[in-house]
Formats: structure tokens, C-alpha cells, sequence
């Protein structure tokens, strides 16, 4: 029996030490994200679950332009674009006898460096808005938790996403895998009656909520003490809703 005192250096080691495996955190966001979060602020580990997100990404781009034929995607993605989408049939086609562009073509394997892009870019607006508001993070620890906290809600909505979009008709389809499936209220409004409103009622997002709350239990898990995950959601909640009044703002503008 070994009785050697654990000095203190070795006992913080030891609670400093991460408890779970990458399978264990996966499953655990799910069902324990609190636990899941402390152990990531313990080793800031994200390859694994990014590697989940970027194959998914790559599926759901793929699957959505082989469902469509050139024409329908075209026009589809003019009447996205502000810019075209008032244009009128003579204007829009000679835009789709074009040949298929380098986005329709190999767009589905460009999605990893959007998704890596976004996640970068949002990880350093939290990591600034938390610097702000008086925590101690550093920039991997923002980008550990934005993974983690939008990576497993990305990954049931695109995984229903794929599945909606081999179901549903193929004209019916958004160019947005995401929003092919039914998660907010915008579906209570057409974008083309009401814009404004459906852009409004689109933000009112099941999946956005759920991340919502991830973002918060894992920003405060990682702020060293310094917020409570009320806090961290009051952080969250006003990004959220400027970025629901910009895009909103924006639709008006354009519409």
C-alpha cells in the first residue's frame, strides 16, 4: 500500500486533469453539458466534434445540389440575393443558361472553411463581449465552447435536414439546408407577404435556443468563477437579439 503524501501541486494536477474521453464528451453535451464544459475548460479539445460538423456540412451541401437541377438552384439563389431577387424573367435567363458556377459545383467541399470561418469569427465576438463584461477567457477557450456549444445542436439540425431534403419535393427546397426543416415560426408567415415579420419570427428558432443555452453553461463554466450562467446567457441574449434586429433591419431595407 502506497501511503506518499500527494503533495498540492499534485493534487491540482490531478483535478486540472480532463475526465473524459472525446465519445464521453459527445455523448455528454447532450445529456450532461454542465460536466461536458467543465471537463473542456480543463483540455480545450475541438478537432473531433469540428471533424463531425465539416463531414456533416459537406453531406447536407452535397445532397442539396445533386436534388436540384441547374435552373431551379439558379433561380433559387437569385431570389435570395437582395441584389436579383426584383429582377425580371428576361434579366434571369440568360443568368441560368449560364453553365453551372464554381459554387454549385464544388461548393459542398468549401464547407468546412465556411463552417471553420464562422466559427472563428464568433469566437472572437463572444471572446470580446466577455472580456467586457469582466471574465477571464482566453481566445481557446472561445473557440473550445463555440465549437462544442453550436457544433451538437449543427448536428441534429443538419442530419434532419438531409433527411427532409430527400423527402421533400425537390422545388420546395431551401438553398439553406437548415431551412428545410421546420424549427421556428417563420412558417406561420410568408417571406413574401412579410418579409420583416418572417424574418422575425424565423430568429424564434428551437435549435437557436437550445445553442443558446449551451453557449451560456460553457462560457461560464470556462470564465474562471467570474460568471454565473445567467450572465453568461445576458452576454448571449444581447448578441442574439442585434443580430435578430440587423437581419431583420436588412430585410427591410432590400425587400
Amino acid at each position: 500500500m502506497n501511503d506518499t503524501p500527494t503533495t498540492p501541486e499534485q493534487a491540482a494536477a490531478t483535478a486540472e486533469a480532463p475526465q473524459m474521453n472525446f465519445f464521453q464528451r459527445l455523448v455528454g453535451i447532450y445529456f450532461e453539458p454542465k460536466k461536458t464544459f467543465e471537463d473542456i475548460d480543463r483540455k480545450r479539445s475541438w478537432v473531433g466534434i469540428f471533424i463531425i460538423v465539416s463531414v456533416l456540412a459537406i453531406g447536407a451541401t452535397y445532397t442539396l445540389t445533386t436534388r436540384l437541377d441547374h435552373e431551379t438552384y439558379m433561380r433559387k439563389a437569385l431570389q435570395m440575393n437582395p441584389m436579383t431577387r426584383k429582377l425580371t424573367e428576361e434579366q434571369i435567363k440568360p443568368l441560368i443558361e449560364q453553365p453551372p458556377g464554381f459554387m454549385e459545383r464544388y461548393g459542398a467541399f468549401l464547407a468546412p472553411i465556411n463552417v471553420m470561418i464562422a466559427y472563428l469569427i464568433l469566437a472572437g465576438i463572444f471572446l470580446l463581449t466577455f472580456v467586457l463584461m469582466g471574465a477571464s477567457i482566453t481566445f481557446k477557450k472561445s473557440f473550445a465552447v463555440t465549437i462544442w456549444a453550436m457544433g451538437p445542436p449543427a448536428i441534429i439540425l443538419t442530419i434532419l435536414g438531409i433527411v427532409f431534403m430527400f423527402v421533400k419535393d425537390p422545388d420546395s427546397l431551401e438553398l439553406n439546408p437548415a431551412a428545410n426543416v421546420a424549427s421556428n415560426l417563420g412558417l406561420l408567415v410568408a417571406e413574401s407577404e412579410h418579409p420583416v415579420l418572417n424574418s422575425l419570427l424565423s430568429s424564434v428558432d428551437v435549435f437557436s435556443f437550445w445553442t443558446i443555452y449551451l453557449l451560456s453553461l460553457g462560457f461560464a463554466a470556462v470564465s474562471d468563477r467570474k460568471m454565473t450562467t445567467g450572465k453568461a446567457a445576458t452576454g448571449i441574449l444581447i448578441l442574439w437579439a442585434l443580430w435578430v434586429a440587423g437581419k431583420a433591419g436588412f430585410t427591410a431595407i432590400f425587400s
